[in-house]
């Protein structure tokens, strides 16, 4: 025999056992401060001793808010599994909503069906904002979201950005990728080769620039181009090695790309750092936990969500958006460490890189 649910307490259950109008009710729960002390405590307290719960469907009603940001990411549901960033990026974006009233909602909008249910429920006001993880994956949702008319956060940035209509938060790539080359040079490089990530990636030429900027005619005219993922940067290792073209150092699109180079160099007899400089980008826990530990360009994702919040949290509130640009440090470990005394006679002697 089924068994019937509990009947839910209502907001005039809570009126009839605290003795007021289920107007005073409302009020209560939605912060009013026209209610006097003694009547908002006899509410409060009705409210446990039935407990009720408020419909989120009525206070959106009552507060115009849905008290809910949509989190969202075109990339494919395998990739936010594997990829450190966006993990790093979620914990800053939960961590700046905890103390609030607001829920961080994930929609995976990596195919034409996803985001079609996804900009639905945004025109009909199911979340006061978007923070947009992967605005470079995109094909044309930046449009539908600029006609929706909902406040946007882009974790990233994009050349033709419209900053009149989306806020945004990213990394100064170039900087980074400049700050990672004036380390390797400090350190004795003289021949540094180049893996990046996937040449369509908008960080991708902007950290080839900042590498070519300060390294000049020290960078290998040839950039690599792999996955972001450790085994494509072991095959683009090996094919380094193979090529037979003299470098002494690495600089890698990511720290998982990093790893992978590390495995094909150390395949091939070459040691890290006494042979090859190698640095990555991101910091990631996988560059504390390779062999040797991994140099790397620390990129502050944990504060990229917190910042990506108080963006939208502006715009919710009526401000316009704005840009907000984060700077980049490297973090020094084992895979550049070389004695002081061998980096500076190698940086004076200039020999012949290894091939």
């Amino acid at each position: 025999m089924a068994v019937a649910r509990p009947r839910k307490a209502t907001i005039r259950d809570v009126a009839a056992r605290a003795g007021v109008s289920h107007m005073t009710v409302s009020r209560v729960l939605n912060g009013s401060p026209n209610v006097g002390a003694e009547r908002e405590r006899a509410v409060r307290e009705a409210i446990e001793s039935t407990g009720f719960i408020a419909s989120a469907r009525a206070r959106q009603l009552a507060t115009g808010t849905a008290e809910a940001y949509a989190v969202a990411l075109t990339e494919p549901l395998d990739e936010l599994l594997t990829d450190p960033t966006y993990a790093a990026v979620l914990k800053g974006i939960t961590d700046a909503l905890t103390p609030t009233p607001v829920v961080p909602v994930l929609f995976t909008m990596a195919t034409s069906e996803e985001r079609a249910k996804g900009m639905r429920l945004f025109k009909r006001g199911a979340v006061d904002a978007v923070i947009h993880l992967s605005p470079y994956v995109d094909d044309g949702m930046l449009d539908d979201l600029r006609d929706a008319h909902v406040p946007v956060v882009l974790c990233g940035q994009l050349g033709d950005l419209d900053k009149a209509a989306f806020a945004s938060v990213y990394s100064d790539d170039v900087l980074g990728a400049t700050l990672a080359a004036e380390h390797l040079l400090a350190r004795g490089a003289t021949g540094v080769a180049a893996i990046m990530g996937p040449a369509g990636n908008p960080a991708t030429p902007d950290r080839v620039e900042g590498l070519r900027r300060t390294l000049g005619d020290r960078l290998l005219p040839t950039v690599a181009h792999a996955g972001w993922d450790t085994p494509a940067g072991y095959r683009a290792g090996v094919e380094l090695v193979r090529s037979a073209v003299p470098f002494d150092a690495v600089a890698c699109g990511n720290d998982r790309i990093a790893v992978g180079v590390l495995q094909a160099l150390r395949d091939h007899g070459l040691r890290v750092p006494e042979d090859v400089l190698v640095i990555g980008f991101d910091d990631h826990p996988v560059a504390s936990s390779s062999r040797p530990h991994l140099t790397t360009v620390h990129q502050p994702f944990d504060r990229q969500g917190k910042v990506a919040v108080d963006l939208a949290a502006e715009m919710v509130a009526g401000g316009p958006p704005r840009t907000v640009v984060l700077t980049p440090n490297v973090v020094e470990r084992e895979s550049t460490r070389r004695p002081t005394s061998e980096a500076g006679s190698q940086a004076a002697t200039d020999p012949a890189p290894v091939a």
